[in-house]
C-alpha cells in the first residue's frame, strides 16, 4: 500500500486561473516535497484543468466539481479527496512561501502531540489602490506578533488557544494556508465549518481544530494573504447578518466542552463584535474612496447593532467610521498605558 503523503494542500478555484498558477507554483517551490496538491474546481468550464496540467507534476490532482458547489462545500470536495496525514486548506490567492511545510513539519517532529502547527503571515498589496483602502504598503506588510522575536514558538492547551485566539494575543490577522491540521481532526469536526457565510472562516476554522488538540505557533511568516480588487467581502453585506448571529453560535456549539468556556465565550463575543465594527467602518471608507455606494450596508449596521453583544461597541463604530484618526490615535495611547 503506497505511503500517505505527509500533507495534503486543498484547494478551491473558481475562474481565477492566473492566481491559481502563481500558488500552485509557490507549492512546488516547497523545501520539503512530501505532499499532494487536490485542486477542486467550481468552473463548469473547467478553467483550473489546463493550469494544473502545465505543470506536469503527478503530485498535483485536478478535479472538477459537477457544478459550483460554492467556496466551503467545493473546500470539503478537496478534503475528501485528500489522503495526506495533515491539511492545508488553501486559497487559490494565497501562496505560500518556500520554507512553509518545512517549518511546520519540523514544528510538529519538536512538539508532537497537538492538532495543529501554525506560523504567521502577510498581508499582500498588489497595487497602490488598494493599498489606500488598507492604509497599507504596496508589496508586503507583515502580521507577525510585536510581542516576541521572529521564530518564538508556543504550545497552546485547547482551552489556552482559544482564549489568545479571541484575545488577539497571538497575531494580529490568521491564515488558515499557513497551517496544519490533523486530517482525522479535521473529519471529527466536520471539515470546513459551514454556518452560512464565509466571513470569519478561518478563524472558526482554527478555533474549532484548536479546541481538540490544542494548537503550536512559530512567529515567523509563512505565506501571504494577497489583497486585490476581486476580495471576498466588499459586496456581501447582507451576509455580515448571517456571521453575526450564525459565528458565536457555532462556535459555542463546537467548543462549549472545554473547561474555561464561559472566559472564552466572552473574549469571542467582544472579538466577533470587534471585528464586525472593524469590517463595516473599512466598507465605509471603502465606498467613499471608490466612489462607490450600497445601501446595503445601512441595513447591515442597523441588524448588527441590534444584537446585545455588539450594541457596546457602537460609540467605537462611529468613531472608526466618522474620526479614523482620533480612534486610532486613542487606540495607540490606550496601548501605551497598558505595557
Amino acid at each position: 500500500m503506497q505511503n500517505k503523503p505527509f500533507a495534503s494542500f486543498c484547494f478551491s478555484t473558481y475562474k481565477r486561473p492566473a492566481y491559481l498558477r502563481s500558488t500552485l507554483e509557490s507549492i512546488l517551490l516547497q523545501r520539503f516535497g512530501d505532499f499532494e496538491v487536490i485542486v477542486s474546481d467550481n468552473d463548469e468550464e473547467q478553467s483550473g484543468r489546463e493550469v494544473v496540467a502545465s505543470f506536469n507534476d503527478t503530485r498535483l490532482k485536478y478535479f472538477a466539481n459537477e457544478t459550483n458547489l460554492g467556496m466551503k462545500k467545493s473546500f470539503n470536495r478537496s478534503l475528501e479527496r485528500s489522503s495526506g496525514i495533515y491539511i492545508v486548506m488553501i486559497a487559490d490567492d494565497d501562496p505560500v512561501y518556500p520554507e512553509m511545510l518545512l517549518t511546520l513539519h519540523d514544528l510538529q517532529k519538536e512538539y508532537p502531540g497537538y492538532g495543529m502547527y501554525m506560523g504567521g503571515c502577510d498581508w499582500y498589496c498588489v497595487s497602490h489602490e488598494v493599498g489606500r483602502l488598507y492604509n497599507f504598503h504596496v508589496g508586503t506588510n507583515s502580521c507577525l506578533s510585536d510581542s516576541h522575536d521572529v521564530g518564538f514558538k508556543q504550545a497552546y492547551s485547547p482551552d489556552d488557544f482559544l482564549e489568545h485566539l479571541f484575545g488577539f494575543e497571538i497575531f494580529p490577522h490568521y491564515l488558515w494556508s499557513t497551517a496544519i491540521v490533523q486530517r482525522d481532526i479535521l473529519i471529527k469536526a466536520g471539515g470546513v465549518p459551514e454556518y452560512g457565510t464565509p466571513f470569519l472562516g478561518d478563524y472558526a476554522y482554527m478555533s474549532v481544530i484548536g479546541s481538540y488538540s490544542g494548537c503550536v505557533t512559530i512567529n515567523r511568516a509563512l505565506g501571504c494573504q494577497t489583497l486585490h480588487n476581486e476580495n471576498f467581502g466588499r459586496n456581501q453585506n447582507e451576509q455580515l447578518v448571517v456571521a453575526a448571529k450564525n459565528f458565536p453560535a457555532y462556535i459555542e456549539e463546537k467548543a462549549s466542552h472545554l473547561k474555561e468556556w464561559p472566559a472564552i465565550k466572552t473574549k469571542m463575543l467582544r472579538f466577533t463584535a470587534l471585528w464586525l465594527v472593524s469590517h463595516m467602518s473599512f466598507l465605509h471608507h471603502y465606498y467613499k474612496k471608490t466612489g462607490k455606494q450600497d445601501p446595503s450596508l445601512g441595513d447591515a449596521e442597523k441588524s448588527v447593532f441590534r444584537m446585545d453583544y455588539v450594541r457596546p461597541y457602537r460609540l467605537k463604530y462611529f468613531l472608526k467610521k466618522n474620526f479614523p484618526r482620533i480612534h486610532d490615535y486613542g487606540v495607540k495611547i490606550k496601548k501605551s498605558f497598558s505595557r
